[in-house]
């Protein structure tokens, strides 16, 4: 495995730790798993603290021996950056349409104004960020596996 693929891995287990947080900070816990909140908690807080370290000892041994990223690295993450675009432009457009839709029906219903909130456009963006970020890392995984 490549140091670009463990750092692939890492990153993605620590912005899959990240998101996880923040939407249970956020919405709260669903009802199913309320039993099993302290392993949750557990489990996603040793994820992040392991990824984080992966990903601080790859950074200090890269620096040491610099290898430059060859043809194949750089294709791999483009193909990511491009999956990752495509999505977050998908989803900004979707979220301009749903902005435009719901203050124009605020005066039949109330509560579509509520959903073009600026918080609620907010935890949206912030979500779209992040998806992308784990995108753009599982495109990425996807195609080290594939040409492994």
């Amino acid at each position: 495995m490549s140091k670009q693929e463990i750092l692939s891995w890492t990153s993605l287990a620590t912005s899959s730790a990240v998101l996880f947080f923040y939407v249970i900070i956020n919405f709260g816990w669903p009802g199913l798993l309320s039993d099993y909140q302290a392993g949750f908690v557990k489990l996603f807080v040793n994820v992040f603290w392991i990824a984080l370290a992966i990903e601080l000892i790859i950074g200090l041994t890269e620096k040491r021996s610099r290898v430059d990223k060859d043809e194949r690295d750089v294709s791999i993450e483009a193909l990511g950056i491009r999956n990752a675009w495509y999505f977050i432009c998908v989803v900004l457009a979707v979220l301009l349409v749903h902005i435009f839709i719901s203050l124009n029906m605020a005066d039949v219903n109330p509560r579509f104004a509520e959903s073009a909130s600026p918080w609620v456009i907010l935890h949206v963006l912030f979500l779209t960020l992040f998806l992308g970020s784990s995108i753009m890392r599982i495109t990425m995984i996807h195609q080290y596996r594939k040409t492994a």
